[in-house]
């Protein structure tokens, strides 16, 4: 059965339809939650937390919208506050000269793929993820929005609760902290010593 039709039955009050739809989407708010958190034990207590969250306010779901992308989006959400409560992400501003505008992405709006992005895709994907969690919170998780979910600096910036200049520097300044650790371990050469 697709998504519209378990949402439509949901609606109705059945809960099997929401047990099915529930169950099928907590592998992505997991991998949400443990991409943006780092620690296994934190993202199944947001998996759960999302999924209770989903399943209360499930009347809150826009009719059409698609449940997956609301519950990831509820995922991050939990996921920014237990960061914001360990104090791992702070909510002022680190406003500084972000350099120039970064240019505008296509009509798609999809991502130039970088060597981040190839190295994901490929059979190399554990290692960059492992790697990934080495960054600092902020910057894991501002690279993790904005490369792995798509989402734009703007977005970034209200969720991180952190002026646009910070949003923009932190996913730069993980975008460099990754490719280094990269380089420093050869998951991809630089193209230095060739």
């Amino acid at each position: 059965m697709d998504d519209e039709t378990l949402v439509a039955r949901i609606r109705t009050g059945d809960l099997d339809a929401a047990s099915s739809l529930l169950s099928r989407y907590q592998d992505v708010a997991y991998t949400t939650a443990l991409r943006l958190l780092a620690n296994t034990s934190d993202a199944e207590d947001i998996t759960q937390e999302s999924l209770v969250r989903a399943f209360t306010h499930f009347s809150e779901l826009q009719e059409h919208a698609s449940f997956s992308a609301w519950l990831r989006r509820i995922t991050v959400n939990l996921s920014l506050n237990a960061l914001r409560r360990r104090g791992l992400l702070q909510f002022e501003s680190l406003d500084t000269d972000a350099g120039p505008e970064p240019r505008q992405h296509d009509a798609a709006r999809q991502p130039p793929a970088t060597p981040e992005d190839k190295a994901l895709e490929g059979a190399l994907g554990d290692q960059v993820k492992a790697l990934m969690q080495r960054l600092p919170p902020e910057q894991r998780v501002a690279v993790v929005l904005r490369d792995v979910y798509g989402y734009e600096v703007p977005e970034i910036a209200d969720l991180q609760r952190c002026g646009l200049s910070a949003a923009k520097m932190r996913v730069q300044r993980g975008r460099a902290a990754l490719r280094r650790l990269l380089t420093e371990t050869h998951v991809f050469s630089d193209g230095s010593n060739d």
